[in-house]
């Protein structure tokens, strides 16, 4: 979200009585419970996976023949 928007909210926010942002607050928190409880399981990563199926060239390091002129 912008500067902008955060400023915005911050004064219309400052405008509201105490039992409005309460009623805010609760929803809010309402809203982040139900997102987490939707969040889908993500599958764990392992390190390693790759090393069977990992290959380096043995000319890794050497510069292409098509830039050497700029060497």
């Amino acid at each position: 979200m912008s500067d902008f928007a955060y400023d915005y909210f911050d004064k219309e926010l400052d405008k509201l009585a105490v039992p409005e942002l309460k009623k805010i607050f609760e929803k809010v928190k309402r809203l982040l419970s139900q997102k987490s409880k939707n969040v889908p399981e993500t599958f764990s990563r392992k390190l390693g996976g790759l090393e069977q199926d990992f290959y380096i060239a043995s000319d890794f390091d050497e510069t292409p023949d098509c830039f050497k002129e700029y060497m």
